[in-house]
């Protein structure tokens, strides 16, 4: 279980109806809400869990007196998570969250046996019996950061560091490309993949391996400063994708955004202080209780072209622009979208193409 890939997982998953779960009773008067928090790695100051605490940490600024918050770190293991959840439960936390896909297998075992307890999972594909997901739609920050990308690259060469050939990375790096060629179409865009989502080593290597190609502009899956400190070393632009990492890269740092998940901590707590939690699926991007927020620009970047990206922005919050709306065609110019149509959500999720520009290859195994 320890080594289960998104992928895998939704390869092998069999159809799952989704059961309404049973609201736990209101709480007392007086009585707090206990809520359990599990990281995998140790929180820090940036990063996938950083923005995770930041979550919790706005559930008990919004609730002072109502909610007492419990976090556990660093459990690196998935049977210590599943062993650390179950207890958590029976010791009264009637919300816990899991901070990662990793968690998710884990509580749709757990959840439907621990009934005096609400789960919510991030990164989680679908709800089910007493387990609520959510998941950011990274795509909608890749688009504007590759039209950022596409009007300052000189060289026509933007470089993607890969994590996994997963399809949330997958449908990230094809709207930067389409965010990219919104504005220059002559732009391409090299992937080299790393397969981990943090290997200091590796993305540095990659970073240098795709300057060597010509990339003048950085962007990328793995979520920590390195690359954006790799290529600032190699005098070209940084992408701070999924955070924002300008207190680290702070001249290479072209524009960024990041997670977060502050509405969904607090929408579930509120839920559950009402009686009136129910297991749902939650995908959101840009705009008001989304989980993606544009952050910090260089002064560097030109006032037209963030003036393009505010523009695109409230285009897509308003829903008269998809980054996935067609024509779109493969790399092989083979057409997957249709003039005139847009790609479902589940099309989104389950992405595993690559667009028309790209330059590599999706690792198989």
């Amino acid at each position: 279980m320890n080594n289960i890939s998104r992928r895998g997982f939704m390869k092998g998953a069999a159809a799952t109806t989704l059961l309404a779960g049973t609201s736990l009773p209101v709480l007392a008067q007086g009585e707090k809400l206990r809520v359990g928090v599990i990281h995998m790695g140790a929180i820090s100051d940036t990063g996938w869990e950083y923005f995770q605490a930041q979550a919790w940490r706005a559930l008990q600024a919004e609730f002072p007196d109502q909610v007492e918050v419990t976090v556990l770190e660093n459990i690196a293991q998935i049977q210590d998570g599943e062993r650390l959840f179950r207890q958590l439960a029976t010791q009264g936390h009637r919300l816990l969250f899991g901070t990662t896909f990793s968690h998710y297998a884990s509580l749709r075992k757990l959840a439907p046996t621990l009934p005096n307890s609400h789960f919510e999972c991030c990164a989680g594909i679908e709800a089910g019996d007493n387990l609520g997901v959510f998941e950011a739609k990274h795509h909608e920050g890749t688009y504007l950061t590759g039209i950022a990308a596409g009007r300052t690259t000189k060289s026509n060469i933007l470089g993607w560091v890969g994590a996994f050939p997963v399809p949330q990375v997958i449908y990230s790096l094809n709207a930067f490309m389409l965010g990219a060629r919104s504005v220059n179409p002559d732009v391409v865009l090299k992937v080299v993949w790393v397969n981990a989502w943090v290997d200091p080593a590796k993305e540095r290597d990659a970073v240098a391996a795709l300057v060597a190609q010509g990339a003048d502009v950085i962007s990328g899956s793995p979520n920590t400063p390195v690359q954006g400190l790799a290529a600032e070393e190699h005098g070209v632009w940084a992408i701070g994708s999924t955070g924002d990492f300008s207190a680290y890269v702070q001249r290479g740092q072209l524009v960024s955004f990041e997670l977060d998940w502050s509405a969904a901590h607090i929408e579930a707590a509120r839920a559950v202080l009402d009686g009136t939690w129910t297991p749902t699926a939650r995908w959101r991007g840009l705009g008001p209780g989304g989980f993606v927020k544009m952050t910090t620009a260089s002064p560097e970047l030109p006032a037209s072209v963030a003036a393009e990206m505010a523009a695109a922005e409230a285009a897509i919050v308003a829903g008269t622009l998809n980054p996935f709306a067609g024509p779109l065609k493969n790399q092989a110019g083979v057409e997957q979208v249709a003039a005139g149509t847009t790609m479902t959500e589940d099309e989104i999720k389950g992405m595993t193409w690559l667009v028309e520009g790209v330059q590599g290859t999706l690792p198989t195994g």
